[in-house]
């Protein structure tokens, strides 16, 4: 592959988490079985995704990672994108402490180039508060997930307060990841592409607006928030929406403002043309972050789509720099 950055960092991979995998890290309170034989997670939203074979174990990432020439990976589940929809919070403790004891256990032992996200029982904020504060400090884990659909309320809501606190005292990232169709206004599709199309960026545009409105960037300054899985194109809209909104309304801040002054990021798909240059140019290139989405794309599209932007002459060098590197490094507080 042709270089042209110092070095490359994934800001979001994944696993295939199975549930076999998970069962021997549960506590006392269900043993090592689990709930019985149930799926621990919820169903993402009935939409098949394929049935390509994948190989997502600490090896097959290692070697994915150097066939790339990237130096380090956060990973992400695949089920647990749907976490949102359990309704019992009880359980949902126990399985996010199970799953990110395995993650840590398996992933982060494996290698400290394989960094793991830590998922949340955010049916219950201060709990989903210990978690996070647990699986920093005690696990070494890099952040936490927001699931981006699926709960009675949405990110501004001020029953997150206890886990806006706690991430900002650390320091540390949430990161809303888009991914289940339902729920979020593409129910009625029968077309898997069109509901493809929209789901992401849907999902992800209301738990912006809605944190935006409600000033939570604002109120909590250190507290750094991701956007992941549905490129960069709405961003510059969405904030201009807000904003006319606001300055109608007479009330503040203006979402223009919170991103500017708070630790707000979001995804960039190498392959969007126009709006890639547009994007940059309103929100200024330190906001933005490179991902693979592997296994979710194969190795060769992921290579594919990287060599081609390294090979682009209407992003600069620094702005390759710093997608490919050092905003994933500064968000996820990486060295």
């Amino acid at each position: 592959m042709s270089r042209v950055v110092a070095e490359i960092v994934d800001s979001d991979g994944h696993i295939f988490e199975q549930d076999d995998d998970i069962r021997p890290y549960f506590g006392a309170k269900y043993g090592s079985s689990g709930p019985g034989r149930s799926y621990f997670f919820p169903d993402l939203d009935g939409w098949r995704r394929g049935g390509r074979d994948v190989h997502d174990d600490p090896a097959s990432w290692l070697r994915f990672l150097d066939t790339a020439e990237i130096s380090a990976a956060v990973i992400y589940p695949t089920a647990g994108l749907g976490f949102g929809f359990g309704r019992d919070a009880a359980w949902a403790v126990e399985l996010s402490r199970a799953y990110n004891d395995f993650m840590a256990d398996k992933y982060l032992k494996a290698s400290p180039r394989l960094k793991p996200i830590a998922i949340l029982p955010v049916q219950d904020p201060l709990a989903a508060a210990h978690e996070l504060r647990r699986a920093v400090e005690e696990l070494g884990l890099v952040g936490g997930l927001l699931p981006a659909a699926g709960l009675r309320h949405p990110y501004g809501d001020p029953a997150f307060e206890p886990l806006y606190r706690e991430a900002d005292a650390l320091g540390t990232v949430l990161a809303i990841h888009g991914a289940p169709r339902r729920g979020v206004g593409v129910d009625f599709f029968d077309d898997p592409n069109q509901a493809f199309i929209l789901a992401h960026p849907y999902s992800l545009m209301t738990q912006f607006t809605s944190m935006a409105c409600e000033g939570v960037f604002a109120r909590f300054p250190r507290m750094k928030v991701a956007f992941l899985e549905a490129g960069c194109g709405w961003v510059p809209y969405l904030i201009e929406r807000i904003d006319r909104r606001m300055v109608a309304r007479g009330n503040g801040p203006l979402a223009s403002e919170q991103v500017r002054d708070c630790p707000i990021y979001f995804h960039a798909e190498l392959e969007e043309k126009e709006v890639l240059p547009l994007a940059v140019s309103v929100v200024g290139d330190d906001r933005f972050l490179y991902a693979t989405d592997f296994p979710h794309e194969s190795a060769e599209t992921a290579s594919r789509a990287l060599q081609s932007f390294l090979n682009r002459d209407d992003v600069s060098q620094s702005t390759k720099q710093k997608i490919l590197c050092d905003n994933v490094k500064a968000m996820y507080g990486l060295k």
